[in-house]
């Protein structure tokens, strides 16, 4: 068990932001250990003008972190690779820098388009070879890329956008939206 000794001697090497951090969150750390990070705090006298800019720097991040996953989706090129090549041992490296990228949009819009991908092949191949008609169900399948972007441009991608925005709250929609359709154009 980590005593109060133990966080002191701890906390006494960390950086004002890592302290400020943990203060701010709060209910991810036990009672002991944000007495602690307040006590250290106290200590060094940290201004109330390092707080705010540490508050700038975590709405600068949190901007960031909103542009990320509201505003920056795949390229043409990408929807075009996770449609074609759906197969997960292929994608997953990829798909896993979205991940450790906190970029969830993308993570999204890659996992709909393998999956459109994955389901149309599937259903083209049956098609072309219950009609007999095998070389005819690439073509089909290549057909079907237009109407998977389409579907993600104008209703697929707007509703992400609307979970996302719900996840990420921001105080001034009104820009959000202005900026939406400013990236449509």
């Amino acid at each position: 068990m980590v005593t109060k000794e133990d966080l002191k001697k701890r906390y006494s090497n960390l950086s004002n932001e890592e302290l400020l951090e943990i203060i701010e969150n709060k209910f991810s750390y036990t009672e002991i250990a944000v007495i602690v990070a307040i006590e250290e705090i106290s200590e060094r006298k940290i201004t109330e003008e390092d707080i705010i800019q540490f508050k700038e720097k975590k709405i600068i991040q949190f901007n960031e972190l909103i542009k990320k996953n509201i505003f920056d989706d795949l390229s043409l090129f990408q929807k075009n690779i996770f449609f074609f090549i759906w197969i997960p041992y292929i994608t997953f490296f990829i798909k896993r820098r979205f991940l450790d990228d906190e970029a969830e949009l993308k993570l999204i819009q890659a996992n709909y388009y393998s999956w459109f991908g994955f389901i149309t092949f599937a259903i083209t191949t049956f098609i072309g070879n219950f009609l007999h008609l095998s070389d005819n169900s690439i073509i089909l399948w290549l057909i079907c890329f237009p109407i998977a972007y389409y579907y993600d441009e104008y209703f697929n991608r707007q509703n992400q956008i609307r979970k996302l925005q719900r996840m990420f709250p921001t105080s001034n929609e009104e820009n959000v939206n202005d900026d939406l359709d400013i990236h449509k154009k």
